[in-house]
């Protein structure tokens, strides 16, 4: 009976100790124990960064304007009389409708001349007729009618295929020479000339001459002066201003 009672006893004990084993294997199965180096690592993330840490944002792109600037009201060309551009920028001269110029006249220097009106040419200069016994009216510009501003006429000095011009003539105008200007309408107009002034090229004042303020005048323009023989053209050009003959 005590050999039974010891075998009894001893089998209590592995029992026990093997419940508290198995315990002990529970809870560390169960994550309750510390695994080392658990706490160091880092859980993936769940989406990427919109951007990398090195790139910067980029700056988004500012939105259009809801409306585009209003376009500028187109003017007539500035002429190029001789390369240089005459900066015409006023309105039409005051009359309602211009009167063209249709002859001109100077009798003290036996000039006696059909005139076109004309607007540009190909060049992009004030557009002259090949043929320097015909004139030019700048038809952009002030007419003989109009009570301010300077009506331009202006022709070629001379040609290879036509000779020399009635406009070479202009140089010697003495002031007061007697200008008339047959008109479109029938009508005439009288000037004298105030001055004659011969100017280089690229001193030429273009926005005085075709200006459209001030006094009402005429305006003749040719070239003149030194020829450049190599460039095949005038260096100057002969400037005429003529005023009216109340």
């Amino acid at each position: 009976m005590r050999a039974t009672a010891g075998k009894i006893g001893m089998l209590a004990v592995a029992l026990v100790l093997l419940s508290a084993l198995a315990l002990g294997l529970m809870l560390m199965l169960s994550g309750c124990g510390s695994v080392p180096g658990a706490r160091t690592l880092a859980a993936a993330p769940t989406h990427l960064p919109a951007t990398s840490p090195s790139t910067p944002a980029a700056t988004p792109a500012p939105a259009p304007t809801a409306t585009l600037p209003s376009p500028t009201a187109t003017t007539p060309a500035v002429p190029l009389l001789t390369g240089v551009s005459a900066d015409i920028r006023s309105v039409q001269a005051a009359e309602q409708v211009p009167v063209a110029p249709v002859r001109i006249r100077v009798e003290a220097l036996g000039i006696d001349m059909g005139i076109e009106a004309v607007g540009l040419g190909d060049s992009g200069g004030m557009g002259l007729p090949k043929n320097p016994a015909i004139a030019a009216w700048y038809k952009f510009g002030p007419s003989p009618a109009s009570v301010v501003g300077a009506t331009v006429i202006a022709a070629h000095v001379d040609s290879l295929e036509y000779d020399v011009g009635p406009f070479s003539r202009l140089a010697t105008a003495p002031a007061g020479t007697e200008i008339v200007l047959s008109l479109a309408d029938g009508g005439e107009r009288r000037y004298r000339v105030a001055s004659v002034e011969l100017v280089l090229k690229p001193d030429v004042p273009w926005p005085a001459i075709f200006d459209r303020t001030g006094p009402a005048r005429l305006t003749l323009v040719t070239c003149g002066g030194e020829f450049d023989y190599t460039a095949r053209r005038y260096l100057s050009n002969v400037i005429v201003s003529a005023m009216p003959v109340p």
